[in-house]
């Protein structure tokens, strides 16, 4: 069996890749390695006027049943084994045909344990054929999926002072998984997300050799002859996905990570303290610490991805990107920041209850409560040489909220209370606002 494989065009996915290579003869021939990646109902014909008339796929084996082998005596004791030369007689159960002279002059059948038999030769695997019938009077392309190629995308966001411009490096990172090295004569990666899924064996073992394996990737994974390595395009929408062209052919040994570099997109990136609360209408005094946050946009398509964040050459985080289309904006934080705080007290201030019909028509009602709640709000910033932007959200969970007092800037977006406030080094703020709610 050959552990190379040459596809002439790939497409791949995050969890699997579109092969599409010239029909050659039929029946196409696969071994059992490569058919337990690939999607079997995937295989298809693609061209100009094609018409498919019957497609069949066999496994096809050759039979151990007759073969001459041995066997671990039946006699064999603890301290002593013996090997018995035999006849296969059923290799599906294990059964086979032997005589042992110390139970039988005559021949008897026993089935064995399969790790107890000893083959003169390696024992063949099943092979894959797929045969089609068709007309066309068009080139024909064979094309099918397979689950051991794919991709994602590697980020490092890399953050300064807010008057220097943010920097991302976007790496495409291309995962083969089989054993086989693979040349790719032209590849594509697809970025968004797409509803199909991939079956995956042995999840746990190949994440682990995955990461074992990503740092030699590099060195063994060329197959273009020119000096210079594969360089990944700038994406281009096609369907609601994102295309990225690889300008020359290259190769990836089996069990191999390549990572080439992607485009280098213009990012802004705001950074702020987040409070995010939720409101059951339950009165209460709280406090605790901001989360640091961020807030990205770029003016070009972003895949999702990994993405590791440094600040003054520091590593402060890490996040997991989504799909971002160009000049929308992403919000993640990262962890607390222990120098941003705040101290809330929701007070009631009046509740009643009251009957609602249903209908305009109808004599069913419903019972309500409508509660007003007066809320301060106290932020303080420790940080002794720079000032810090605040944004707070209140999450109201109740049929409905209206901001009835308003002091400092709080707004009202849907269900959500919202304040954006900016503290100076060392300094503290007070805040407060009146909320009424049915439930």
């Amino acid at each position: 069996m050959t552990d190379h494989r040459v596809f002439a065009n790939v497409k791949i996915y995050s969890n699997f890749a579109e092969i599409i290579q010239p029909l050659g003869k039929l029946p196409l021939e696969f071994p059992a390695e490569d058919w337990s990646d690939i999607r079997s109902d995937s295989i298809t014909l693609i061209g100009l006027n094609i018409n498919i008339t019957q497609q069949t796929i066999t496994e096809k084996k050759q039979s151990l049943n007759n073969l001459q082998i041995y066997v671990r005596s039946p006699s064999s004791s603890n301290t002593e084994t013996k090997f018995l030369r035999a006849t296969m007689i059923d290799e599906n159960r294990n059964l086979v045909k032997l005589i042992d002279k110390d139970i039988s002059k005559e021949a008897i059948y026993i089935t064995v344990q399969s790790d107890h038999i000893v083959y003169n030769d390696e024992p063949s695997q099943s092979k894959y054929y797929v045969n089609f019938t068709y007309d066309t009077t068009d080139a024909v392309y064979l094309s099918y999926l397979r689950s051991n190629l794919n991709w994602k995308t590697r980020y490092q966001l890399n953050l300064f002072e807010e008057s220097k411009q943010a920097i991302i490096i976007a790496m495409a990172d291309i995962r083969n998984d089989g054993k086989s090295k693979i040349d790719i004569e032209h590849g594509e990666l697809i970025g968004g997300e797409i509803n199909l899924r991939m079956f995956e064996q042995h999840r746990s073992e190949r994440y682990e050799i995955r990461e074992h394996a990503v740092m030699y990737a590099p060195a063994n994974a060329h197959f273009s002859t020119t000096s210079s390595p594969p360089t990944v395009s700038r994406g281009e929408e096609l369907a609601g996905l994102y295309l990225f062209s690889i300008n020359q052919s290259f190769s990836i040994d089996g069990k191999t990570n390549y990572l080439l570099p992607m485009f280098r997109p213009q990012v802004t990136v705001e950074r702020y303290g987040l409070i995010r609360k939720s409101f059951f209408g339950v009165t209460a005094n709280s406090n605790g610490k901001a989360q640091r946050s961020y807030r990205l946009s770029s003016d070009r398509f972003l895949s999702r991805g990994n993405c590791i964040i440094r600040e003054y050459d520091r590593l402060v985080g890490e996040t997991f990107l989504p799909d971002l289309a160009a000049n929308d904006k992403h919000d993640f934080s990262v962890g607390q920041d222990s120098d941003i705080i705040y101290k809330e007290n929701i007070t009631l201030i009046s509740s009643r209850t009251y009957n609602q019909t249903i209908q305009p028509a109808s004599k069913e009602f419903e019972e309500r409560t409508q509660s007003v709640y007066f809320i301060n709000l106290l932020l303080k910033n420790f940080k002794k040489n720079r000032s810090v932007k605040v944004e707070y959200k209140q999450n109201i969970y109740a049929r409905s909220v209206k901001l009835t007092v308003n002091n400092a800037g709080f707004i009202q977006d849907g269900s959500i209370i919202k304040l954006t406030t900016t503290l100076s080094a060392d300094d503290e703020k007070f805040f407060s606002y009146r909320i009424e709610i049915i439930h």
